[in-house]
């Protein structure tokens, strides 16, 4: 154990890798003075797992390592598990050139160096445990985390345990059967070997993950100066590999490179215009136009916008600006503090569904995000009004397919606040977002009195609704 505990593969570096390899590299040998604080955000992402955690903790017993160091914590470790302790909390495990911290090792019957058990991982999540709970689809990374603790322990116990758990924000236990990730954690696992101890720093790439990540502000300018081409929308870090080999290196080889004389992996016809409109847009600064929108219309006008808390698994705004009004009111903010409510906020939504089924209206919302959570919500909570519903969801329009079909923008991406300030549309506070609007859900649910909240929720989520519109009427404009 002689090696330094900077240099050891920890089970975070799998999940940080499948954020970004290079975070992994940044996080152990990157200048400390170019890492941003944590943002709101993230605080308040780290804030509702500890307290999840203390609220899984307190319905079970367990014992905890004492020590002040790694090394002294490990021994107390061995300790408990050769007394056969039922449940370790936060135990710390060290292997040659590895180590781990579980959230639990829990006891079980079997056969280990200990005796007649051996001890299993279990990580607890304030997320569902699921990449994709409806279908059983385990996530990757947690797996891996678990694989790593599981060879940890195997160095211990003599025993490989077969299973390991994720225990998530309903304290449902989720199982992930160790044996299916062995292929990816002995793929991975040399790789991140070599971002740790620096013999490799992999290169930063723009990914959706970059906003929230402390070392954003290090990797954006480092991008900018080589005018990397993950800088170009849709361009993540496979496609831009397949750049690199063909010899495109920055955005301004993209202009004038002949795709038709070089077969690039994954670049067809159609991905290689709108890789060179998008190149010459950011290198002119100058949006192009494609085609002229064609936009349907309808008497009724309706701009349709969700706010959630996927850490809740929680709806918590439906907003619909409409013209002309209905009730004289042009926004309505369905409002639900939590799932009780969250089902009044449904029952409301299709009501409204019903009250407006025979007229004639369309409506519209950006990217594919709000049929989700209306599949989502109808799930959850049943369906009341099926005709009126299916009637809406006819009438939705995408605004997002409609923007990125009629123009280039001088811009990384095609998001709502990105495309906004082309239509003229401001926000009254300069951190209005998604991330800000859960920091701003979660201040109201610490002082649910305090209506100064709710009214800067509803304000932000009218005025994404009024960014739809405003955007309809910008294309409109386009020739």
């Amino acid at each position: 154990m002689s090696e330094s505990p900077v240099h050891r593969v920890r089970a975070q570096d799998f999940y940080d890798f499948h954020k970004c390899p290079h975070r992994v590299y940044l996080n152990r040998l990157g200048d400390p003075k170019k890492r941003r604080p944590l943002s709101d955000f993230l605080n308040l992402i780290f804030e509702r797992a500890l307290l999840h955690e203390q609220d899984v903790l307190k319905d079970l017993p367990f014992d905890s390592p004492e020590g002040a160091t790694i090394e002294e914590q490990f021994v107390s470790t061995l300790r408990l598990m050769t007394a056969g302790a039922e449940r370790i909390f936060q135990g710390v495990l060290l292997g040659n050139g590895i180590s781990g911290r579980p959230d639990l090792l829990e006891r079980v019957a079997g056969r280990s160096h200990f005796g007649d058990f051996y001890y299993k991982p279990v990580d607890i999540k304030s997320g569902s445990g699921y990449l994709n709970e409806e279908k059983g689809t385990l996530r990757e990374d947690y797996g891996l985390m678990l694989y790593h603790y599981g060879a940890l322990l195997q160095n211990v116990q003599k025993f490989f345990p077969p299973e390991g758990e994720i225990l998530n924000r309903k304290k449902q236990r989720v199982l992930y059967r160790l044996a299916d990730f062995a292929t990816p954690y002995a793929k991975l696992f040399p790789e991140i070997l070599a971002l740790v101890g620096g013999k490799a720093t992999d290169e930063p790439v723009r990914c959706g993950d970059c906003g929230e990540c402390q070392w954003w502000n290090h990797c954006e300018s480092v991008l900018l100066a080589a005018s990397d081409l993950s800088l170009l929308p849709k361009v993540g870090r496979d496609k831009r590999m397949a750049l690199h080999a063909a010899g495109l290196r920055a955005i301004p080889d993209v202009i004038n490179f002949d795709f038709d004389a070089v077969q690039i992996k994954g670049i067809g016809p159609a991905t290689a215009d709108l890789l060179k409109r998008s190149a010459r847009a950011l290198t002119t600064g100058k949006l192009e136009i494609l085609s002229k929108p064609l936009l349907p219309d309808a008497p009724l006008k309706i701009y349709f916008d969700f706010e959630d808390d996927p850490t809740q698994e929680l709806v918590y705004l439906c907003g619909m600006w409409v013209e002309p009004a209905i009730r004289g009111l042009n926004y309505h903010g369905l409002f639900a503090e939590d799932e009780a409510k969250e089902a009044l906020l449904w029952a409301d939504f299709q009501a409204f569904c019903a009250e407006i089924e025979a007229q004639d209206y369309v409506v519209f919302h950006y990217s594919g995000y709000e049929k989700v959570k209306l599949a989502q919500l109808e799930r959850k909570h049943g369906l009341k009004e099926k005709a009126a519903l299916e009637n809406f969801r006819s009438r939705m329009v995408d605004l997002r397919k409609i923007v990125e079909d009629s123009v280039v923008l001088p811009e990384r991406g095609y998001g709502l606040k990105k495309v906004a300030p082309y239509a003229g549309h401001k926000y009254t506070d300069e951190k209005a977002g998604g991330a800000q609007s859960m920091v701003w859900f979660h201040e109201y649910q610490q002082n649910p009195n305090d209506s100064r909240i709710i009214q800067t929720l509803q304000t932000y989520n009218q005025e994404d609704c009024q960014a739809l519109k405003a955007i309809c009427e910008w294309l409109k404009t386009l020739a």
